[in-house]
């Protein structure tokens, strides 16, 4: 019996160290000039959901009624952001999660 809680403890450490170190390799702190201008970006009606991606690629969701608009909507975030995160990065539009409609980028 003790044997199997041995095992099955050394099991969970296993498991939890692993799901730990898959989430940490992704992980990237923002700036606070990205904190800030994201949740700017997240109080506007228009958008659905921000996160970047990397430290560099900011992915910005809308609604599907907003898909015509999408190169006009990257490039109003990208001219906002060129001051206010003094950076170079691409912000892309998308209606569904990869699929990329609309690109604009600082550098």
């Amino acid at each position: 019996m003790r044997f199997i809680t041995t095992l099955t403890l050394a099991l969970v450490i296993t498991l939890s160290l692993l799901t730990v170190s898959s989430h940490a390799k992704n992980y990237f702190p923002l700036t606070p000039s990205q904190k800030h201008f994201t949740a700017i970006i997240v109080q506007l009606k228009t958008f659905r959901s921000v996160e970047w991606e990397s430290p560099v690629s900011m992915w910005v969701q809308v609604p599907s009624s907003q898909r015509s608009r999408a190169q006009e909507l990257a490039n109003t975030i990208e001219d906002r952001a060129r001051d206010a995160l003094k950076q170079a990065f691409c912000v892309h539009i998308y209606v569904k999660k990869g699929e990329s409609l609309a690109r604009s980028c600082v550098y």
